[in-house]
């Protein structure tokens, strides 16, 4: 049987669930005044230090360095799983398990959060605006990626400058593609990160939020479109009585979600111009 090690990023103390495959891991624990007793990210070759920086990808580098023996791996966050039923009375009884990510990855090759649509500030390039106004840390992003690896452009294109994307820096696929895309993902951010204090653009978080990026274009440049799944993501702190979610509910419940949402991004842009 394939052995699944899901990492699940924590900076503070939280319940683990307790299922098979999932590992707390105690992200900048180097940087930490208190061991929460999961696994720490500082153990081994590790770029732990760099936490604020990097967020959660310290775990997915730790793992990527030092974990070995699974042969399915994944990066989720101690208050966002992936689910199999975001409407679950009890999100618990929904949350992924080991055996369900195993027959997924028969399937897939990559399981990501479902896209979602972005609005104006989370981050987007514009081909018809001075590129001297435009988001700098994207602009320089986009010029590593065309001196790096050209062929990714297309897909740079379809994220950064489109409207869609999924975020949380979440996947589940196998230990060869979770290291390929490791290994592609770190020195492109690496150098970005050398640049960019060079260039006095480098805010604390960028990494972790390029990555997400990232890790959209990686995925689709190397991994074909049926063979990737997009799946629901479960945020355990939302509130589940407030209007907005019953109104996402019973619009899920009716077929309506899409329809509605894409009409009203689309209205969304046009007022903003974007």
């Amino acid at each position: 049987m394939e052995k699944v090690v899901v990492l699940t990023a924590a900076h503070k103390g939280f319940a683990p669930l307790g299922l098979e495959g999932y590992l707390p891991v105690q992200v900048g624990a180097a940087l930490a005044a208190q061991d929460l007793g999961f696994q720490r990210d500082d153990e081994g070759e590790n770029i732990s230090e760099k936490n604020p920086q990097y967020c959660e990808l310290t775990a997915q580098y730790w793992a990527w360095k030092n974990l070995h023996d699974a042969q399915i791996m994944g990066l989720v966050h101690y208050r966002r799983y992936f689910t199999a039923d975001l409407y679950a009375k009890n999100w618990k009884d929904a949350v992924l398990t080991a055996e369900q990510i195993r027959r997924l990855l028969e399937r897939y090759q990559i399981v990501l959060p479902k896209p979602v649509y972005k609005l104006a500030y989370n981050g987007t390039l514009y081909h018809d605006r001075p590129k001297e106004g435009q988001d700098k840390p994207l602009l320089l992003m986009e010029e590593i990626i065309q001196r790096r690896c050209p062929d990714y452009m297309p897909s740079f294109e379809k994220f950064v400058y489109g409207h869609r994307a999924s975020f949380g820096n979440m996947f589940l696929a196998s230990r060869e593609v979770f290291c390929a895309y490791s290994a592609w993902m770190f020195p492109l951010l690496e150098e970005f990160e050398r640049l960019g204090e060079e260039q006095g653009i480098l805010s604390p978080r960028m990494c972790g939020f390029l990555s997400e990026y990232l890790l959209c274009i990686w995925a689709d440049h190397n991994i074909p479109a049926e063979k990737t799944l997009f799946l629901d993501v479960v945020n355990t702190e939302e509130d589940r009585t407030a209007p907005a979610y019953r109104l996402r509910k019973l619009l899920v419940k009716l077929g309506l979600f899409e329809p509605v949402t894409r009409v009203g991004f689309a209205l969304y842009y046009k007022l903003k111009g974007c």
